[in-house]
């Protein structure tokens, strides 16, 4: 070990690098607070599914709903397709994104879905901050503690193509 140690440091001694201290962890804050805040929520559930990472793999947002489908989760990335920043959507319910041109019939199958805690796929016309819409597809799930108890819904969502 010690030769190894002494390789090290004559190696490194012959190269031209130049320290600098760290100063922030500010370029990690918004992937790191979303994975601890995901895996939070995610510790009550039945299923340890990595939902967070399957949304990053498949270029879609994460928005999780507490009991009362209040949003209580979203990617740091959501504003890409909504135009609200996550501080503006915690708290608030998903029907947020919907205005007057979202098909009634669409509304009525994921509500009933929500109600009877069935997963779901839809494709629902939502708008952006600024007023324009936008075709999003949304699979959602209902997610359970190991009692059994509803806990969250989790919903997947992108740019429907």
């Amino acid at each position: 070990m010690r030769n190894y140690e002494n390789a090290c440091a004559l190696n490194y001694s012959k190269l031209k690098l130049q320290s600098l201290p760290l100063t922030t962890w500010e370029f990690r804050k918004d992937s790191f607070s979303d994975v601890v805040l995901f895996k939070k929520l995610q510790s009550n559930w039945n299923i340890k599914q990595d939902y967070l990472k399957q949304a990053r793999k498949e270029n879609r947002e994460l928005i999780v709903t507490d009991k009362n489908f209040k949003i209580v989760f979203v990617s740091n990335t959501i504003a890409k397709i909504s135009g609200y920043q996550p501080d503006e959507i915690l708290g608030k319910s998903p029907a947020m994104f919907q205005g007057e041109g979202t098909s009634i019939a669409t509304r009525k199958k994921i509500k009933t879905a929500l109600n009877q805690l069935q997963p779901f796929k839809e494709v629902i016309l939502n708008y952006r901050k600024n007023g324009d819409s936008y075709w999003c597809e949304i699979e959602a799930y209902p997610m359970f503690d190991k009692n059994g108890a509803f806990q969250n819904y989790i919903a997947l969502e992108k740019i429907a193509s």
